[in-house]
């Protein structure tokens, strides 16, 4: 939205809702300045060898973001507790859930990663956490197709939500837990306290807005995925993938937070 939109023929609602966004954009790098850039020099001062810990690439978190936050959670369950709705309603919350889910990632990282810093939280058992915590997400959708049919449909059945209003539904459970998974938050805070501000820790942050962006685009696209041939194959295929790259690097990042625990106690 440009902000020469609110001149004109515009309408009040729009107008408010640009203001909305530039308000939250403020707020968000006033809380990221807040972050816990100390916590680098920390990072350095426990890690053996070059002086520096064992970081992932910015293709590896978006990788670990893209499956615990991306639009692949997003498509069915936005499809299922939006219908009954129009298109302008489905347009409403869906832009409603990707503020307040931005707003809830920016909060979470922030304070989450000043929170380990000041509990004196060792790099290596952040690694540890993070590598077992990628184990067991990539293995959740191996799993479940191990769970007996019926139980599989009755988690599948669609929520009876056509009595909440925009926003209600916007929050819960659109925001939270579809947009913002309680696992994929709890990844982000982990790798925003391995990697904070003054190492990186911007761009992890700006990864996690843009698969965020890409679920808001999913979510205004859904009626013209459902409909698109192979659609649901080819996206069970790239969560495939996916899940084995997660598999891959959480067995590594268990191997790099043993090696620099074992390296720190000898």
């Amino acid at each position: 939205m440009a902000i020469g939109k609110c001149k004109g023929n515009s309408t009040p609602r729009l107008c408010g809702l640009t203001t909305m966004t530039l308000a939250i954009a403020v707020t968000s790098v006033c809380l990221l300045m807040a972050a816990p850039a100390a916590f680098a020099q920390a990072v350095a001062a426990q890690s053996p060898g070059h002086g520096e810990a064992h970081f992932w690439t910015l293709g590896e978190a978006f990788t670990f973001l893209f499956v615990t936050l991306g639009p692949l959670n997003v498509i069915g369950p936005f499809a299922a507790m939006t219908e009954g709705y129009g298109a302008a309603s489905r347009r409403r919350i869906a832009l409603k859930a990707f503020l307040i889910a931005i707003i809830a990632a920016v909060l979470a990282a922030t304070a989450g990663a000043a929170t380990l810093h000041a509990w004196g939280i060792s790099v290596g058992a952040l690694l540890l956490a993070a590598g077992v915590m990628l184990f067991l997400i990539a293995l959740r959708p191996v799993l479940a197709g191990y769970n007996p049919r019926q139980s599989q449909a009755q988690t599948s059945a669609p929520v009876s939500v056509s009595t909440a209003s925009e926003f209600q539904l916007a929050l819960a459970p659109i925001a939270f837990p579809t947009l913002i998974t309680p696992y994929g938050l709890a990844l982000l805070v982990l790798l925003f306290t391995l990697q904070p501000l003054g190492s990186g820790g911007f761009w992890i942050l700006a990864t996690a807005a843009f698969v965020l962006v890409l679920d808001l685009a999913v979510m205004l696209a859904v009626g013209g995925i459902a409909k698109i041939p192979f659609s649901k194959p080819a996206l069970d295929i790239l969560g495939c993938v996916m899940n084995v790259l997660l598999v891959a690097l959480g067995l590594q990042a268990v191997a790099d937070g043993v090696g620099l625990l074992a390296s720190q106690n000898f």
